[in-house]
């Protein structure tokens, strides 16, 4: 275009400079709004003129409306800018100060629980739990990121629900004791999901009973299994169901 602008310029002395205002300012108009391409990270192309670029946004006016007014976009919003002479500016996807703020806590991850106390299926061994009671448990050691920030202490406190505890019986019948812990409190007190189940049984004293029995039939009913006991200090691992946004510094 301004080739062109040129060699009419020069090739035509006798045009009145009325006329030649017009084929420059044609020209100046045409350059000004040339069009430059705006590619957005979510895969969105628009043509645009950009006016000016900030240290974090892009202001522009839209193809068509030259003499409206300036958008205002984010530059993390932004992949790539392609200028109407060809030249590309590319754009890091900045972190805004929210995300600076917090860690992932991902799925899979292990959270190790210690037992607080010896508890049994029966009166033997430990404390007795029924089905439905809360015991607690507390995390073993502190859950960290790569950077080594905290997400999850050690020393927190962990509810688990006794899901099944059945008594030892007779007949050599072994005592069984279960039990889950559904979700833990990380370091900005948030809930977090995991799964974690445990089943235990006692020994059974069955095999024994049965062979007894073929000599006298009696005590087999009076010989019991052994009561399901889980000791305290015993260690577990929890497994973090789903991805969990963790806020630092607390």
């Amino acid at each position: 275009m301004f080739v062109f602008c040129c060699i009419l310029w020069q090739n035509n002395k006798n045009l009145k400079m009325k006329n030649k205002l017009t084929i420059l300012f044609c020209f100046l108009f045409t350059s000004l709004f040339s069009q430059d391409v705006l590619l957005k990270r979510s895969g969105d192309q628009i043509e645009v003129k950009i006016t000016e670029v900030g240290e974090d946004y892009l202001k522009y006016k839209k193809k068509g409306f030259e003499n409206g007014p300036d958008f205002k976009i984010s530059t993390s919003d932004v992949f790539m800018v392609t200028f109407a002479n060809g030249e590309k500016m590319m754009f890091e996807e900045s972190k805004s100060k929210e995300d600076n703020d917090v860690s992932v806590l991902v799925a899979g991850t292990q959270i190790a629980l210690r037992m607080n106390e010896t508890i049994s299926s029966d009166k033997k061994g430990g404390r007795k739990v029924s089905t439905g009671e809360v015991i607690t448990l507390t995390v073993h050691q502190d859950v960290t990121d790569m950077d080594g920030n905290i997400l999850v202490k050690e020393g927190t406190l962990v509810n688990g629900t006794i899901t099944n505890a059945v008594k030892r019986k007779a007949a050599g019948t072994k005592g069984k004791l279960s039990f889950m812990v559904s979700n833990i409190k990380a370091a900005d007190n948030q809930s977090v999901p995991v799964n974690f189940k445990y089943e235990f049984a006692g020994k059974s004293k069955t095999a024994v009973a049965v062979a007894t029995g073929a000599v006298v039939a009696a005590p087999l009913l009076l010989i019991k299994g052994k009561p399901a006991v889980v000791e305290a200090g015993t260690i577990f691992q929890a497994l973090v169901s789903a991805d969990k946004k963790i806020k630092l510094g607390n």
